[in-house]
This record gives structure tokens, C-alpha cells and sequence, in this order.
């Protein structure tokens, strides 16, 4: 099966970017189904490589590789060994990393993240449905995952015209998966879960929190989710305090704070409507994380997406203690550093304060932000203390 694009896209592909959008394709083949693996030609001839072609999905094409090669089982273990060896020495403290980062591991719609023994894996594309089967065979094999269940619940699938789909794998997957993360025992639910079933994307956030509260003073974790910076925090002696509207992941995280002896506040609600009534009870707190879910899947959203990070670092910032620290962070790709900062500055007008930028963070090594793949790099923060 061949399919043609333009020569305007040609020097992207060529480039090793794994994306063919809608108006890069010249011309395909009839008779290619869904997910079916094509051959990539550019308008002037030449061979491009290989991919995923989805003639109705968001992104028709999704590359997979330069050359001339079967996509076949032995293809995605080779990739899940190079995935696992550029992790290899720089994932510590923690038996839970992500195996693969999609795209920016070369596995397009494959993201899998391996907890203990136990995998957790998502399909998004209609490309891996096609060849679900491999895929999971080389990860047992490659991983030595004793258990794996699936949380492709996703709205790239529905965007791929492929249903929703969770549960069981392979395995014994226990109610509860437990992991460690440094000196604290982590667990989830892990189909009634967010995403993969725990962000570790904020493993490194979490550590740097960690290092900067202080014994006894308040700790605020807004969008706390299962509340890994509310239990590092606690863990140093901060008096944290967890927001979140998801019951059962306070729930979750009320029970991680028994098993690991430490006391967290918690407060459910909306995140913006609670800080609201915490600054009318004039609460105080040392250092605090603002980390919403994704606010803009699309650039559109950018305006919306400042105003709900100004809002909720004003109310943040003017409960801070002079010199108290304040990370605000983004998981969503078009949101950039600068539109952090713009709201930030907003915010710290509004709360009548000054603040000194800290630093700059991004997502850990297990989650590879590659130079070819742009999209790769999605979570962003900042780090403030108000003067």
C-alpha cells in the first residue's frame, strides 16, 4: 500500500518528524484500511519510509520508520530495548517509570508506564489496534511484567473512530498497584484511576518541593489528584493540605497518608472555588503547587487557560508567606513557559506582591522531550518566591 505526500511536507518527514496531517497527504491508495502500515512516498519519488495511514483519522499519518523494514513484533521490541536502554541509569529512587513516551520513543499511540511488576498500557491510535497483539507481546517480553491492564480511554481513540477500552491484559492486576517513590509507598485504582493510573511525569517536581518547605509550615497542593506533593511534603513535617473535585482520588490519597504515617488536610471541591474560601479564612501556607489537568488541547483555549492559572496563582500567591515558594505547572503542550510567566505576572499584580523566578522545570527523563518530535515536550513549570 503507498501513500504519496506533498513536497511541501516532504523536508519535515525527511527530518524524522512522525506526523503526515491532513493536508500533507497528496494521494493514497485505494483499498488502505484503517491503521493499516503503508508505504511513504514523497511527491518527487523517492521512498520515505514506513507508517500508520488512517485516512480518517485527526493525523492520517503517523511515520515509523525511514526504512525498508517489517512491522512486525520483532520491530516493536527492538524499540521498547532502545526505549528502556535511554532510560537506563537515569530513572532512581522508584521501581514506576514510563517505558513509552509514544511518538518521542519511536512507538507512535503507545504509551506504557511499568509500576512494580504491574504495566499499565494505552492504545491511542488506529494503527496499534491493528497490531495490538505484537505490541503486548513484546512488552511481556521486553518489560517482564508479571501483570498489564489497559486505560485506552482516551479521546484520541474516539478521534481515531475506535471505541473506548479498558481492563485486563495479561496477568493477576491487583485492586491496589503499589509502587515506591524515595521513602513513601504510592498506590491507585487502576481502572478507576486519571490517565495511566498515577503521574509520574511530576516525579522530579515532587522531589524539589520536597527539598524546599519547611517543618511545620503549611503546604498547598492545588489539583492534588492522588496528592504525591501533599505526601512528600508531609514527609518533611509541612502541614499539607490536598484540593481536588475527584473523590475517589482524595479517597486514595486519605489512605496513602495512613500507610505512610503522615497527616494531609483534605478539601474536595473546585480548585478555584476552594482557594476562594481559603483566602476569606485567611489561611497562610510556606509553599504551594497550582498543577491543573490539561486546560488547552488546542491553541484556541490558550486565553481561557491564562485566565484559570492567573486566578488560581492571585489567590496562591496572596496566601503565601513573604519568601514562601509557589510552583505553577502545565501539562499541556501548547501552553508555553512565556504564557506561564505572563499569568504569573498578572497574578502577582493582582495579589499586590513581587516574586522572584526560581527556575524552570520540565518532564523527567522517562517521558523524552525529542528535538524531532516537538509535541514531546508538554509539561512546563515554574517556580516563584514571593519577595
Amino acid at each position: 500500500m503507498k501513500v504519496t505526500i506533498k513536497a511541501a511536507a516532504e523536508r519535515r518527514i525527511r527530518g524524522r518528524y512522525p506526523f503526515g496531517h491532513r493536508g500533507d497527504i497528496l494521494n493514497a491508495e485505494s483499498g488502505i484500511g484503517a491503521g493499516d502500515v503503508v508505504d511513504v512516498y514523497a511527491e518527487s519519488g523517492p521512498f520515505l519510509g514506513r507508517g500508520y495511514f488512517n485516512e480518517g483519522g485527526a493525523t492520517p499519518l503517523r511515520m515509523l520508520t525511514s526504512k525498508r523494514e517489517n512491522i512486525d513484533e520483532a520491530f516493536y521490541r527492538r524499540r521498547i530495548r532502545e526505549a528502556l536502554s535511554r532510560r537506563e541509569g537515569r530513572i532512581v529512587g522508584t521501581n514506576a517509570m514510563r517505558v513509552l513516551h509514544a511518538e518521542a520513543d519511536g512507538t507512535p499511540g503507545i504509551v506504557a508506564d511499568l509500576f512494580g511488576e504491574v504495566l499499565s498500557v494505552q492504545f491511542r491510535n488506529a494503527g496499534v489496534e491493528r497490531h495490538r497483539s505484537q505490541i503486548l507481546k513484546a512488552l511481556q517480553a521486553e518489560t517482564g511484567a508479571t501483570a498489564a491492564f489497559e486505560r485506552s480511554d482516551t479521546g484520541e481513540r474516539s478521534r481515531e473512530g475506535l471505541e473506548q477500552q479498558t481492563g485486563l491484559l495479561w496477568g493477576d492486576v491487583p485492586e491496589r498497584v503499589t509502587f515506591y517513590e524515595d521513602d513513601l509507598e504510592l498506590y491507585f485504582q487502576p481502572l478507576a484511576a486519571q490517565k495511566t493510573g498515577f503521574y509520574l511525569d511530576q516525579r522530579d517536581n515532587r522531589r524539589l518541593m520536597r527539598g524546599l518547605v519547611k517543618e511545620g509550615e503549611g503546604f498547598l497542593d492545588v489539583y492534588s489528584y492522588t496528592g504525591g506533593f501533599s505526601l512528600h511534603a508531609a514527609r518533611a513535617g509541612a502541614r499539607a493540605l490536598a484540593i481536588d473535585q475527584d473523590g475517589v482520588a482524595l479517597q486514595t490519597l486519605e489512605g496513602a497518608a495512613r500507610a505512610n504515617r503522615v497527616s494531609v488536610g483534605l478539601r474536595m471541591g473546585d480548585a478555584l472555588d476552594v482557594l476562594k474560601a481559603l483566602e476569606s479564612e485567611r489561611q497562610t501556607f510556606g509553599a504551594a503547587v497550582l498543577d491543573p489537568p490539561t486546560l488547552a488541547k488546542r491553541r484556541d483555549d490558550i486565553p481561557k487557560a491564562k485566565r484559570i492559572f492567573t486566578e488560581g496563582a492571585t489567590r496562591a500567591l496572596r496566601m503565601l508567606k513573604p519568601g514562601g515558594v509557589l510552583l505553577i505547572s502545565t501539562c499541556a503542550h501548547y501552553i508555553r513557559v512565556e504564557d506561564l510567566l505572563d499569568a504569573a505576572r498578572v497574578a502577582a499584580s493582582e495579589a499586590e506582591c513581587n516574586a522572584e523566578v526560581r527556575g524552570t522545570t520540565y518532564q523527567p527523563a522517562d517521558h523524552p522531550h525529542m528535538l524531532n518530535v516537538p509535541e514531546s515536550l508538554y509539561l512546563k513549570s515554574i517556580l516563584l518566591q514571593k519577595e
